[in-house]
């Protein structure tokens, strides 16, 4: 029997350079509604999450109640937590709030997401919780099929990479509480900096497994994906 308390803390608090736009990119619309409301939909949906921590700028607290949240009356409890300088920081935030929240640390089961991959499915979702729950972390990654290479400065390359061995880290990243802690204690001891969670994990000497992501599953970074993430939503 499932005695996990799992607890999605949805990161959000990027500037949206690469979007190239004024706006936040995890404000843009889709449809009408925010990137960002439609990354909580899935889930606010999802039967298994018990709470919903959601990590965005302090200055940006207001706004997320207001636009974000109270318009789609959300039925899991969404709990704002102001995020940090870097990434790291703003997840170590929402883990801090998790453990208020869960204080049963080896049974409180976190799943960390990009606001900005509002296509995650049900099934992804099911599939990397039940293989963090047998080995304490497990993340979705996709197999890359194009050729890799290793290029320097000036555009040269160097090698082309085997490709057989590498995968396309993807979120949920979901750990068991006290492991990733565990792994964050770790990464500030020896001022590391990792560029996602599981990288803490691998620092620390903690094992993380992959479980097969999906394709559908972009995180809209780019007009390009703002484009066709509007494709996505067409009904086939």
């Amino acid at each position: 029997m499932n005695t996990f308390r799992h607890i999605a803390i949805i990161v959000a608090g990027g500037k949206g350079q690469r979007m190239q736009s004024r706006q936040k990119k995890q404000y843009l619309e889709l449809a009408k509604i925010p990137v960002l409301t439609r990354t909580i939909t899935v889930f606010d949906s999802h039967e298994k999450i018990c709470d919903i921590i959601l990590v965005v700028p302090e200055e940006d607290r207001k706004f997320c109640r207001e636009t974000i949240l109270e318009p789609f009356c959300f039925t899991t409890p969404i709990h704002l937590v102001a995020g940090g300088i870097r990434r790291q920081e703003s997840v170590f935030n929402g883990l801090k709030k998790a453990c208020k929240i869960s204080p049963d640390l080896n049974k409180t089961m976190v799943l960390i997401h990009d606001g900005v991959r509002p296509f995650i499915g049900k099934t992804l979702i099911d599939d990397c919780i039940e293989k963090a729950i047998l080995n304490g972390a497990c993340i979705p990654a996709v197999k890359i099929t194009d050729t890799v290479k290793k290029v320097l400065e000036g555009q040269k390359i160097v090698k082309t990479l085997d490709r057989d061995s590498l995968y396309k880290a993807q979120t949920p990243q979901v750990f068991r509480l006290d492991l990733v802690l565990k792994a964050y204690a770790h990464a500030k001891a020896t001022s590391f900096a990792g560029t996602d969670d599981a990288s803490l994990m691998e620092h620390a000497g903690l094992s993380v497994f992959v479980t097969k992501g999906s394709l559908f599953n972009i995180k809209l970074t780019t007009p390009e994906d703002l484009f066709l993430a509007g494709y996505l939503l067409k009904p086939l």
